[in-house]
C-alpha cells in the first residue's frame, strides 16, 4: 500500500467538484420557492456528486432551461439542505436518505426528484486500538457530517449488532464535513470517521482499516438523493424534469465512458487529483450511479424501530415525485 498519497490540500479540495470552488461556494439567491429565474441548488463533499460536475461542465441544465440562471452551494448534511429549501433560499438539493427519513417523518413537505446513486460507506480507523465497535470508549470521536445523517444511522445499525444497543455510540459522534474529517483522522486528532467515497478510499490509501461497511448492513442501498419541496415542484415541473434528465444522462456516462468522467472531475480540480484516481473511484466495486431510490423502506423500518422516526412510508413512491415514481425503487 502507498502512503502519503495526498497532501492536505488535495485532500480538503477533493470536496470541492464542480465549475470551481468560488463559484460552488458562492451564496445562491433565488428568494422563494416559487417560479424563478434563479435556480439555486445544493450538492455535497465528494463523488457522489459526480453527475453535477458532469453536468455543470457540460452545461446540459443551461441547455434544457434557456433563460433560467443555475447556481450552486456546496452545503454539509441533509438538514442544512432542509432548511435552505424551506426558507426559499435555494431550490433543489442533496441530501442523504437518513435526514430525508427524519424531514419526511416530522412532516417537511419535501420529496424526492431523483436519486444520484447507490455507494458503500465505510466507517474507517487508523490508529491500531480500534479493530472493532467494542474498542470505542467515551471519548473516542467518530466524525460524521452531522447526527440522523446516513453515515450516523449505520453506525447505529453497526452498534446494533455488535454491541447490542443502537445507541451506545451516539455521544461519540463529532459533527464534521466529510474533508474536514478525513484530515481530522490522518492527524490523529478524531478516533475513526464515517464518511463517503472517494474519502473512505483516500483514508484507507494512507493506512486507515475499514471497521464498518454499510452494505453488509442493508445490501446495496442509495446514499444520496436530489429532493425539493411540494411547493416548488408543482409551479416547476420543467425544473425538475430537466434535473432528472441531466442526472440521468449524466449517470449514463459516468457509466459508459468513465475516463472522459474521470478526465472532467480532474479538470475541475485542475490536476490536484488525476483522472486515473478519480476513474478507479468512479468504478470502484459497490458503486452505481442510478436515479433510481434504493433500500429507503428498509433503511425507514430500522430507524423507526429504534426511535429515530415514528413512521415508516407504506412505499417508496411516498416520497417521490413523478419523476422517478416509475422506477424499480425500494
Amino acid at each position: 500500500m502507498t502512503s502519503n498519497i495526498y497532501s492536505r490540500r488535495q485532500v480538503l479540495r477533493l470536496g470541492a467538484l464542480g465549475a470551481g470552488a468560488a463559484a460552488l461556494s458562492a451564496a445562491c439567491g433565488g428568494g422563494s420557492g416559487g417560479s424563478g429565474k434563479e435556480i439555486g441548488i445544493a450538492i455535497g463533499n465528494g463523488i457522489s456528486y459526480a453527475a453535477f460536475t458532469v453536468i455543470q461542465a457540460k452545461r446540459w441544465l443551461e441547455q434544457e432551461l434557456p433563460g433560467r440562471t443555475i447556481s450552486w452551494k456546496v452545503i454539509a448534511g441533509g438538514g442544512t439542505t432542509r432548511d435552505a429549501l424551506l426558507s426559499g433560499k435555494l431550490q433543489l438539493g442533496s441530501t442523504g436518505l437518513g435526514p430525508l427519513l427524519i424531514g419526511w417523518d416530522a412532516g417537511v413537505p419535501w420529496k424526492i426528484v431523483s436519486s444520484l446513486n447507490d455507494m458503500p460507506l465505510w466507517l474507517v480507523a487508523k490508529n491500531p486500538r480500534f479493530r472493532s465497535l467494542r474498542d470505542f470508549r467515551q471519548g473516542d470521536q467518530i466524525a460524521a457530517v452531522q447526527p440522523g445523517s446516513i453515515q450516523s444511522v449505520m453506525l447505529q445499525k453497526a452498534a446494533q449488532q455488535q454491541l447490542g444497543d443502537p445507541h451506545a455510540l451516539d455521544k461519540n459522534i463529532a459533527t464534521m464535513a466529510h474533508p474536514e474529517a478525513l484530515e481530522a483522522l490522518l492527524g490523529g486528532q478524531i478516533a475513526a470517521a464515517y464518511t463517503s467515497p472517494p474519502f473512505q478510499f483516500q483514508a484507507v490509501e494512507q493506512g486507515a482499516r475499514k471497521l464498518v461497511d454499510s452494505y453488509d448492513l442493508f445490501g446495496a442501498h442509495g446514499f444520496n438523493v436530489m429532493a425539493a419541496t411540494e411547493e416548488y415542484a408543482e409551479k416547476n415541473p420543467d425544473v425538475l424534469a430537466a434535473v432528472h434528465k441531466t442526472i440521468a444522462r449524466a449517470n449514463a456516462f459516468i457509466a459508459e465512458q468513465p475516463a472522459e468522467a474521470a478526465k472532467i472531475l480532474a479538470d475541475a480540480e485542475k490536476g490536484r487529483i488525476t483522472a486515473d484516481r478519480y476513474e478507479k473511484y468512479l468504478t470502484h466495486e459497490g458503486i452505481e450511479f442510478t436515479t433510481t431510490p434504493h433500500g429507503l423502506v428498509k433503511i425507514a423500518a430500522f430507524m423507526k424501530e429504534i426511535g429515530v422516526i415514528k413512521k415508516v412510508p407504506a412505499d417508496w413512491r411516498d416520497l417521490a415525485f413523478d419523476t422517478v415514481r416509475k422506477e424499480n425503487g425500494s
